[in-house]
């Protein structure tokens, strides 16, 4: 939904209908009205819609209406905003991305579009701009900052200041997103300057992504112009952020949760420089917790009022955004409504966006729209041929370098051990119990570019794999990531990724056991958020039954964060073992 310009006509008609001359085409009778200005709730309020805008609210309006609706006394609030979210994590495209999360109240978004950007740079932005004005909620975007995030592996796209020039200038952008070079940034990186003075000078906004970033350094982050952070963890972040002129957005997603630990930090003095966000947004998190109303609850649960709260998801977003007609019941504003049961729970029984009842008892009520083909963002799995001998992994020293998991964390050890090896030096995971082979194959250009690892800790112990698990969603490039015991399963699961054009697979005996297609760029699908949720809940639940992978290693994401070589200790790219405390690319065989 995008904002339209407004005619002499339409402001007569709005100050008739305040008036009471000519009526509202809606009232919803006896409210309990959330003003979030006022810090208040009013009893048996009146709130007048006309034209999908708020005309009056209160309990003495002079406006009448053709339709009335009793809401018998239930809490009327704006439509929620989510500050900051990646479309892409919720494996749905934007339109079915909007049909997930209506239902729990978000009526708004602020989304990054990095992770398709990374496949297919700005024509893959564009189209994440195409499907939003197609969706039923607001979504606005901030340009993604570093793409690629790294040098350190082969992504889809390369993006330049430059290259953002004529986006930067488009109504739906709000700004720069998450800046998360901060090293390139201090180092006066001539390329990200370009894309911060850009931003500034086109009078938009920069979102931050500075974690343990203290003292001087975040004073001249912050003197760049970055105007909030998500990041924060303990009190003194937060505190130097704030007093750095820098809003805070607790998150509270699938990925990453910093709820527990900020709230601690609200006060009455500095709560309006906090709004809430998700970040990641899964689709089977969603359906079993609720959306930025769960992070409402979460946020409420841990000592925040529940009113101050509801503020940080509406009208402090707004105005830090410049939603100028979002965040609020009041004259003048967007009627993006949702009605709750209660501020303790933050339970929807409806949402309203723009006057027109669209959700209720958390389901759509508007009809599942049509899919429009969009080849641009299909056909993006490109790889060379490969063979068994493409999975053939060698140590001379009879040592190896070992990417070693533990549960529930994504940083890892870099272990040293001893391996089995063949006559000819291989190492095969049969004669390695507890070892697995890790691939991370180049899907965008079809280099042949394929980086080579061995893994301990995702099959549980005393149990084997027995088969291949791989995944186009692989943080921040998006190549192909494979686990797995025997090269004949590894090679079947790149073969079938190939063949879907890209999403997630589990392979036994050759075969597919289980699949998840996402043809859009590899990391998103337009089938409905149901079946999705109900694929990959089947995916993951097999994962862990049949595959063994332990109840404390999430198989998507621990597959999709391998690659991630910003996260100690070791990872693994296209271009091969990536050790993150020496920052350098390094051999498995250590001698």
């Amino acid at each position: 939904m995008t904002d339209s310009a407004i005619s002499v006509t339409a402001l007569k008609r709005r100050i008739d209908c305040a008036l009471g001359r000519t009526p509202c085409e809606l009232c919803l009778h006896n409210a309990r009205w959330v003003d979030v200005f006022n810090g208040k709730i009013i009893e048996k309020a009146d709130i007048f819609i006309d034209a999908g805008k708020i005309v009056d609210a209160g309990r003495h309006c002079k406006a009448r209406a053709l339709e009335t609706i009793d809401v018998e006394g239930s809490l009327v609030a704006p439509g929620l905003i989510d500050a900051h979210v990646h479309i892409e994590s919720s494996m749905l495209s934007p339109v079915q991305f909007a049909r997930l999360v209506a239902p729990y109240g978000t009526t708004t978004i602020i989304t990054d579009p990095h992770e398709i950007a990374n496949v297919l740079g700005i024509s893959g932005i564009r189209y994440m701009m195409r499907e939003a004005k197609r969706s039923e909620i607001t979504i606005r975007f901030m340009l993604p900052s570093c793409v690629p995030s790294t040098p350190y592996e082969t992504s889809g796209a390369t993006l330049k200041a430059q290259d953002l020039v004529d986006l930067m200038h488009e109504p739906e952008v709000l700004g720069l997103a998450e800046l998360m070079n901060v090293p390139g940034l201090l180092a006066k990186d001539e390329d990200l300057l370009e894309k911060v003075a850009l931003t500034l000078n086109a009078g938009k906004l920069i979102d931050g992504h500075s974690p343990l970033t203290t003292g001087a350094e975040l004073s001249a982050y912050a003197a760049c112009g970055v105007t909030s952070d998500h990041e924060a963890s303990t009190f003194k972040e937060t505190e130097d952020r704030l007093a750095r002129g820098m809003k805070m957005f607790m998150r509270e997603g699938s990925a990453a949760q910093n709820v527990d630990a900020l709230s601690q930090t609200v006060t009455p003095l500095n709560s309006r420089f906090f709004s809430l966000c998700t970040d990641d947004a899964s689709p089977d998190d969603v359906f079993a917790n609720g959306h930025v109303n769960y992070v409402l609850k979460r946020a409420v649960s841990r000592g925040i009022d529940p009113i101050e709260a509801l503020r940080m998801a509406t009208i402090n977003t707004a105005l830090h955004f410049g939603l100028k007609s979002k965040g609020a019941v009041a004259p003048g504003y967007d009627a993006d409504l949702v009605i709750f049961e209660d501020l303790e729970h933050f339970k929807v029984k409806e949402v309203w966006i723009a006057g027109r009842r669209v959700a209720q008892n958390q389901r759509m009520l508007t009809p599942e729209p049509v899919t429009v083909a969009d080849e641009t963002v299909k056909g993006c799995v490109k790889i060379k041929p490969l063979s068994l001998e493409s999975f053939k992994l060698t140590s001379r020293s009879g040592k190896a370098r070992v990417i070693g998991l533990h549960a529930g964390d994504l940083i890892n050890d870099h272990l040293l051990l001893e391996v089995n090896t063949r006559p000819d030096g291989s190492i095969d995971c049969d004669i390695n119990p507890g070892l697995l082979k890790l691939a991370v194959i180049e899907r965008h250009h079809a280099t042949g570019r394929m980086g080579l690892a061995l893994l301990k800790g995702f099959v549980a112990e005393g149990k084997e794999l027995n088969g291949a698990i791989a995944s186009t969603i692989a943080h921040d490039s998006h190549n192909i990531v494979i686990v797995g015991d025997n090269d004949e399963d590894m090679l079947a699961a790149a073969q079938a990724i190939e063949a879907m054009q890209g999403g997630l697979v589990l392979i036994r005996s050759g075969k597919v056991f289980q699949s998840l297609p996402l043809e859009i760029a590899g990391l998103m699908t337009d089938r409905p958020a149901q079946e999705t949720a109900g694929k990959k809940r089947a995916l993951i639940e097999a994962a862990h039954r049949d595959f063994h992978i332990p109840e404390g290693i999430h198989p998507i994401m621990t597959l999709g964060f391998l690659p991630l070589a910003v996260i100690p200790h070791l990872r693994l790219t296209d271009l091969g073992l990536f050790d993150v405390d020496r920052f350098c690319h390094v051999n498995i065989d250590p001698e």
